[in-house]
């Protein structure tokens, strides 16, 4: 409950601040994603991280929906939004984001220490290739 109450406050204040250009993180495709990290005493207190954030359309900016994203060993294909709390995290990894129909993007690894809060927002390009259905085709 503390986490996901931690989850809103922290969207709702990126949300607040997001202006009309984005500076985002360039990748090898056309996405990217935004990387901010925040302090939290609460967070150190437990010795844990939090990761968390959205996934996004990088044409029209509108929140793509079930997505799955990729943390090390864990995974997450939640509505909306994903996140992730850690203890005793101190390895650098990257963070995957997927989405059918759409390039991957990873963001160079990290480094966390504990307390940190991070919110990695990412804006996944269409892909150009076309979706092949080969049901009831022969060869």
């Amino acid at each position: 409950m503390k986490t996901m109450l931690l989850f809103l406050v922290l969207a709702t204040l990126f949300v607040s601040c997001k202006t009309e250009q984005l500076a985002l993180t360039p990748t090898y495709n056309k996405g990217g994603y935004t990387f901010k990290i925040h302090k939290s005493r609460y967070l150190a207190a437990q010795d844990s991280i939090y990761v968390g954030g959205s996934i996004f359309d990088v044409n029209t900016k509108e929140l793509l929906e079930v997505g799955k994203i990729e943390l090390g060993c864990s995974s997450s294909n939640n509505l909306n939004n994903y996140s992730f709390r850690m203890h005793n995290w101190d390895i650098a990894v990257p963070v995957t984001a997927k989405y059918v129909g759409y390039l991957t993007v990873e963001t160079a690894p990290f480094i966390t220490q504990a307390g940190d809060s991070i919110v990695v927002n990412f804006y996944l390009a269409p892909d150009e290739k076309p979706l092949l259905n080969c049901e009831g085709s022969f060869n």
